[in-house]
């Protein structure tokens, strides 16, 4: 991140904060790019949080962040579910807890990072929020940034329609959303051009067959959990 990002980053959220002062909550894609904006002095006024899921990846719930949703979500990535509490929900509290007139959402446009927003959007809506929402597209290699307000509104149906019956939503949806979600349906297929590029290279130490991947399917967003986990599957 160089000055120019991190100018254009510090006007948004002082836009922002001109408007709602302290009331914003500043949920971010992960723990890595919290840190991100922690180590470059990002975090202006309001709250900060890490949005720790790939919620791409196993299956899920009606009811987001519910009982049963953290014990699915666990059991899916494989760990206990004090682990998943601590790793996820725990940075989420002020989310829970309290009431902001703001909250400015700082994804990526990549499939993981877009899945992650349509579940953040849906359970805003089940927790029946009525502020206001700014979605900050974020390249997650250059931090260049596009600003949108989203209106909340249909986010639940289209939720449950993708990550419960796993079609293709007919609402009108952002591009880069509306991408993440037909890449989403590929990437949850048996066999898949992921899938298939990796037995193409299943000669390859895993190691150098994570770094093709990563650099090949750079859209999908994925880490190496995923990939692995797809890997142990064939």
């Amino acid at each position: 991140m160089d000055n120019s990002q991190k100018l254009r980053i510090g006007a948004m959220q002082t836009r922002i904060q001109d408007q709602f002062g302290q009331d914003i909550l500043n949920i971010l894609s992960g723990q890595a790019m919290f840190n991100e904006f922690y180590d470059h002095q990002l975090m202006g006024k309001g709250d900060y949080a890490p949005f720790n899921e790939a919620m791409c990846s196993n299956d899920t719930t009606s009811a987001i962040f519910s009982d049963e949703f953290n014990r699915l979500r666990a059991s899916g990535h494989r760990v206990p579910l004090e682990e998943y509490m601590k790793i996820t929900v725990t940075p989420l509290q002020s989310l829970f807890e309290k009431k902001f007139k703001c909250i400015a959402v700082w994804f990526g446009d990549d499939m993981f990072c877009q899945i992650n927003l349509l579940t953040l959007l849906a359970y805003l809506e089940q927790a029946r929020y009525d502020g206001k929402v700014y979605f900050h597209m974020v390249n997650e290699l250059t931090y260049d940034v596009e600003e949108t307000e989203i209106k909340l509104g249909g986010y639940q149906e289209i939720y449950q329609q993708v990550l419960i019956q796993h079609r293709l939503p007919e609402a009108n949806l952002l591009p880069a959303m509306y991408q993440g979600i037909r890449l989403y349906l590929e990437y949850i297929k048996e066999e898949n051009e992921i899938t298939a590029f990796m037995k193409k290279h299943s000669d390859e130490p895993r190691d150098e067959l994570l770094q093709r991947l990563f650099k090949r399917f750079p859209h999908y967003g994925l880490g190496d959990t995923q990939y692995i986990k797809l890997m142990e599957a064939l």
